[in-house]
């Protein structure tokens, strides 16, 4: 089949949904489209420029930003399904850990969102998490107590963690029947892991009502009752919070409760009725969340 540039600007907008002006811009920009011009000046597009662009709004879709999205669409020759297909870190989270740990001590913040886009191309979203992301978060964290300005570097790699996560829940939303209502206990400000386990919930087809952090007790007992998740679950990184939750003896229509994060210990299970205590690997999170819903079954 030819390719030859016969397709004016116009129909290419009418053929992905994207408008003149985007198209344009992304021309002008990342170099995208590759028009050939007419004796009279005028641009005229081939098949491939209409790929590139509905390949670049399905990544746009999925969260990245839009620098990044045009450099895989141009990567030559791996394909992003084929990226995307990768089950195991191996060498490639270690390098991806190292890209990120330099650029986050340098605070720079152009090159930390393109490893971040990186990884998630790379590697599949609960490898992402826990083989990359989640362990730069906890290593440029230590230290803090001995010297505080340590917090900045914590501070700065959650903000570029933080969108790209809020961004995968967004374009990731299941329509599906399961739902899980995720929160932090009151008086938890450090809400990431909770986000993190979100993440890896959405990705696995669950349907996610994000609460996030320092979310009172009585107030997730409405949202429960509203919304009546297939399960709720909460996580707190300090033992204080996940203490003062149990000690409201909350009740959830649900009946699935899944605790996790550092706060909660495995005994807590026993404290709360329906719930179950995460412990390993975040990225084995979905298989708890399994197994609290196949063990409210009935339950209502």
């Amino acid at each position: 089949m030819s390719d030859a540039p016969v397709l004016r600007i116009g129909e290419v907008a009418r053929r992905t949904g994207v408008t003149v002006a985007t198209l344009r811009a992304w021309e002008r920009r990342y170099g995208l489209l590759e028009p050939h011009r007419t004796d009279g000046g005028h641009r005229l597009y081939r098949e491939a420029d209409v790929e590139r662009v509905r390949s670049m709004s399905r990544l746009l879709d999925e969260g990245w930003s839009a620098a990044a999205a045009a450099r895989e669409v141009l990567r030559e020759p791996a394909p992003v399904v084929a990226l995307r297909s990768v089950a195991g870190g191996g060498d490639a989270a270690a390098d991806l850990i190292s890209r990120l740990e330099r650029a986050v001590d340098a605070f720079d913040a152009g090159a930390a969102d393109e490893v971040v886009d990186d990884t998630f191309a790379r590697l599949q979203v609960p490898t992402a998490l826990d083989e990359v992301l989640l362990p730069v978060l906890r290593r440029v964290g230590e230290g803090w107590q001995d010297d505080p300005r340590v917090i900045a570097r914590e501070h700065f790699a959650s903000n570029t963690l933080r969108p790209r996560l809020q961004r995968l829940l967004r374009s990731r939303a299941s329509a599906g029947s399961r739902s899980v209502l995720a929160a932090a206990p009151e008086g938890e400000t450090h809400d990431l892991g909770l986000l993190a386990g979100a993440a890896i919930a959405v990705d696995a087809g669950w349907k996610v009502h994000f609460l996030g952090a320092d979310t009172p007790t009585a107030a997730l007992e409405r949202s429960a009752a509203q919304l009546r998740p297939t399960a709720v679950l909460i996580a707190s990184m300090f033992r204080e919070y996940a203490e003062s939750f149990l000690a409201d003896r909350p009740s959830f229509a649900a009946g699935a409760v899944v605790l996790g994060g550092p706060g909660f210990a495995p005994a807590d299970a026993l404290r709360l009725p329906g719930a179950i205590v995460h412990q390993g690997a975040i990225r084995e999170l979905a298989d708890t969340l399994e197994q609290a819903a196949a063990g409210s079954s009935g339950v209502g």
